[in-house]
């Protein structure tokens, strides 16, 4: 039924939650936890508070009260406020909310500090101390093995859950080559080297990349997670320019069009640049379908155009629960049974 790229999958932080990984929410609860109990934090509490009835208060004006509020809308509006004088609407702004110029002590050293700390918080929050837990991430490979041909996974996680998972005999190609130095080419077809397994394209960044300013702004992998590893995060703006990320949102765009089906495993369809790839491919070609799993899965098919629903099969399942069952038979028996 399927042949070479015509199955991809596209993983978000639903799939990884099952190992013990945070979600943006539980993030959130940890930040208001941190502002309550630990003394480095409390002095956030009060600009937290504002900055968090702020936002729910702008949804509101929209209509909006689901309390859709997470850790990187935070980061979003503290890298926003940053900015100050250098925003784009700037010269629109008439002043500032005197509240937010009183707890922000006028200079706003406290925004950065607060997005500095959560930056910091973050590595401890995507890695794990062992991965036990994330064994069902095997579940992937024994589908690639099935599926008999080079399977492309686009992950928009930062963990090394499927990676801490790959059994020895599998080829798992992240992107470095040698000299662990990050090399666009490393994800052409190989038709003369060592065959590959699967493609994982880390569409956010890893854990365990570092950009190395001194040598060109490269980048590389590296054993040890670093202190700044290289990752998009807090931004609604996630097409970036420089390589590995644009060339990624690139190569899942022409995956998706060249596919017949798009699994998607954990993905809640709140990514702008992802979701327009997606419904693009969806209306290209009206027989090519997703599988939407998700714990939620009715409701985040609300968030798709009315366009292209039909082409969606959801599941209600975890990531765990799914894998587990995942084959090429019961794909099939997905969308034989709508």
């Amino acid at each position: 039924m399927f042949g070479e790229d015509d199955v991809i999958i596209l993983i978000g932080a639903g799939c990884s939650a099952d190992a013990g990984i945070s979600t943006s929410y539980q993030m959130i609860e940890e930040v208001e936890r941190l502002i309550e109990k630990d003394n480095n934090w409390r002095r956030f509490k009060e600009i937290y508070f504002f900055l968090k009835s702020s936002i729910l208060y702008s949804d509101g004006i929209k209509g909006i009260f689901n309390n859709n509020f997470d850790i990187e809308r935070l980061v979003n509006v503290l890298r926003e406020l940053n900015k100050k004088e250098n925003s784009t609407l700037f010269p629109f702004i008439g002043s500032w909310n005197p509240r937010l110029l009183e707890l922000a002590e006028y200079n706003f050293n406290i925004l950065n500090s607060f997005e500095t700390e959560i930056l910091k918080k973050l590595t401890t929050w995507v890695q794990l101390e062992n991965y036990n837990g994330a064994k069902y991430y095997k579940k992937f490979f024994e589908f690639q093995r099935e599926y008999n041909y080079p399977l492309r996974i686009f992950s928009l996680n930062y963990d090394l859950c499927l990676e801490k998972n790959k059994p020895d005999e599998v080829v798992l190609e992240r992107g470095f080559n040698e000299d662990h130095i990050w090399d666009w080419r490393r994800f052409e077809k190989n038709e003369v080297g060592e065959p590959i397994n699967v493609y994982l394209y880390k569409m956010h960044g890893s854990i365990d990349w570092k950009r190395d300013e001194n040598e060109g702004n490269i980048l590389k992998e590296v054993e040890r997670i670093p202190d700044k590893p290289d990752l998009i995060f807090g931004t609604d703006y996630k097409l970036q320019y420089i390589d590995p990320y644009l060339f990624y949102a690139y190569e899942l765009r022409k995956y998706s069009l060249e596919s017949k089906l798009i699994i998607t495993i954990g993905y809640s369809f709140r990514d702008q640049h992802i979701n327009g790839i997606l419904y693009q491919a969806l209306k290209h070609d009206p027989e090519r379908k997703i599988i939407l799993v998700s714990t939620h899965a009715d409701n985040v098919k609300k968030r798709l155009s009315k366009e292209v629903v039909n082409q969606v099969y959801t599941v209600e399942k975890k990531a765990k629960e799914f894998l587990a069952d995942l084959a090429l038979s019961y794909v099939e028996l997905i969308i034989e049974s709508g």
